[in-house]
């Protein structure tokens, strides 16, 4: 049985054999002796070392005895000390290894990738230097992948790794001059040092510092970017849940500044009763295809910005723009055919005579019905603009606020005029329309009621019919405007300075300088 050695090698424990431990101590005296005593030749002797222990760490399997027939090889590959020539030329066979990357510790800025790579490449460092620095403006790129490259790539501490860095040739001829050259560079560099290489510190030092900054606005960056994509999120969703809600349920249940009051129908249900259409659907469903496209891409682009990931998503963008073009043309040429009917307009007129005949009073009384209040004969559903759709007789219609006009007349008696107006397609149409609205005005001797709202029969919808009333009085009769005509007398009456608020609950006389209250 072959008696073994237990020994350190560069710093890693081996068993040997006695033959290739007798074999190696051999070597490495042999070393020594050629290489002298000097510092670097014991740094030669260490790096050797540890090439040594390198070659047989990828030779043997763990705890494998280290045999003769192993050690010569590796002495073989590295050089005998015979090799080292006086000329300083290697006179033995060199032996090349494959490059590999490692961070370049004798050219670094922050941790030498940069160094690193530009040796690999043989390429000056500063061409990586700016390819980096380009790079962290595209979505902070550059930045994540040069913490990568730091943490993948060793750093070159041994001048075998140094070789390898560069792919020059590891004979033992290479290993002395390679450190005999790093030996005198480091002390030119302590040289320099010490004279006070002050440029050289200043643009490491600028370096760190734009390092540092570039850091520090990538993480600013990205939190304004998180900001934006939840805002993004949180609001379109939300306004994408309000769209289906008004178009397609009733929820219209805020008021927006007077323009739609709560009301509990969807829109869907609102365009039947008010246009004249076979199916409101050809309006709700452009109109819903054209926002929610919109909204949705608002929300995807949101997610994109939140969660920074890759989709092939050209064909579907491309697919959202044809729906949502189609649905643009399909709602615009909806609207030009409801316009189309709308082409032409007429007015009707009926007159009422206010004729005492109980009385010989010349104030003429003016009140509403609020039938709105009695909730078993109208029922108020929704109310958008002046207009108001009701439920009257179990049936949804459209109906209008009047306007209540007090004029001068140069006649004897007073008269009411009721103006009906609407539109349509053609004169005839047009008028029709017109005659269609629904209004009530009652006398009874000089008492005038007048109906709060005036309803848009279901078979003609919205036409764009309205109602006037207009109270001609001559000079020295009066009327008195009870406050139940507040919502629906004229704010701008011609014979009148006051406001419509202001008029009501009192009596007001015709003069020659127009309507004055009277004593």
């Amino acid at each position: 049985m072959n008696t073994t050695v237990n020994v350190s090698i560069g710093g890693y424990s081996f068993t040997l054999e006695e033959s290739a431990y007798t074999t190696l101590q051999a070597y490495l005296n042999e070393v020594k002796i050629k290489l002298g005593n000097d510092k670097a030749a014991q740094e030669t002797v260490n790096d050797i070392e540890f090439r040594i222990a390198e070659l047989l760490s990828e030779k043997i399997a763990t705890g494998q005895v280290v045999t003769n027939e192993i050690v010569k090889p590796i002495i073989d590959q590295i050089g005998k000390p015979e090799d080292i020539g006086d000329d300083g030329k290697a006179v033995g066979n060199p032996q090349y290894r494959a490059k590999r990357l490692y961070r370049n510790p004798d050219d670094s800025i922050i941790a030498g990738v940069c160094g690193g790579l530009a040796a690999y490449f043989r390429v000056d460092p500063l061409v990586f230097r700016i390819l980096f620095i380009a790079l962290i403006f595209l979505r902070g790129f550059g930045l994540l992948l040069y913490i990568l490259l730091w943490i993948a790539m060793p750093k070159a501490k041994t001048p075998f790794q140094k070789m390898e860095m560069i792919g020059e040739t590891e004979t033992i001829e290479d290993i002395s001059k390679r450190v005999r050259k790093e030996i005198n560079d480091t002390s030119e560099n302590l040289k320099k040092s010490k004279a006070g290489n002050a440029i050289g510190k200043i643009g490491s030092l600028l370096g760190q510092v734009l390092l540092y900054l570039l850091k520090a606005l990538l993480v600013i960056v990205k939190v304004i970017s998180i900001i934006i994509g939840v805002i993004l999120i949180v609001s379109m969703l939300l306004v994408f849940i309000a769209l289906v809600g008004a178009v397609f349920f009733a929820s219209y249940s805020p008021d927006f500044s007077g323009v739609i009051g709560g009301v509990g129908m969807s829109l869907n249900e609102i365009i039947s009763s008010v246009l004249d259409i076979s199916s409101s659907y050809w309006i709700t469903i452009p109109l819903f295809l054209t926002f929610a496209i919109p909204i949705v891409a608002l929300i995807y682009a949101g997610i994109r910005i939140l969660f920074r990931f890759k989709a092939k998503d050209g064909a579907i963008g491309i697919i959202a723009a044809i729906i949502w073009a189609a649905a643009v043309v399909s709602l615009s040429l909806t609207f030009f055919f409801q316009m189309r009917s709308l082409a032409v307009s007429e007015k009707v007129v009926k007159e009422f005579e206010v004729t005492p005949v109980n009385s010989n009073s010349k104030i003429v009384l003016c009140k509403t019905y609020n039938y709105l209040a009695d909730s078993s004969l109208v029922e108020e559903k929704a109310q958008f603009f002046d207009w108001k759709i009701v439920k009257l007789k179990g049936k949804q219609q459209l109906a209008g606020t009047p306007n209540l006009i007090v004029e001068k007349s140069n006649e004897t008696k007073p008269r009411f005029e009721v103006i009906r107006k609407a539109r349509g397609v053609n004169n005839y149409t047009a008028q029709n329309n017109a005659n269609d609205i629904v209004y009530s005005l009652t006398l009874n001797d000089t008492l005038a009621i007048l109906d709060p709202l005036y309803i848009i029969p279901e078979k003609s919808k919205w036409k764009n019919q309205n109602l006037t009333v207009k109270l001609y009085l001559p000079e020295g009769y009066g009327v008195y405007l009870d406050e139940s005509l507040t919502d629906i007398l004229e704010k701008y009456q011609p014979y009148s300075n006051y406001w419509a608020d202001e008029m009501v609950g009192k009596t007001w006389v015709m003069t020659a300088n127009g309507l004055r209250i009277a004593k």
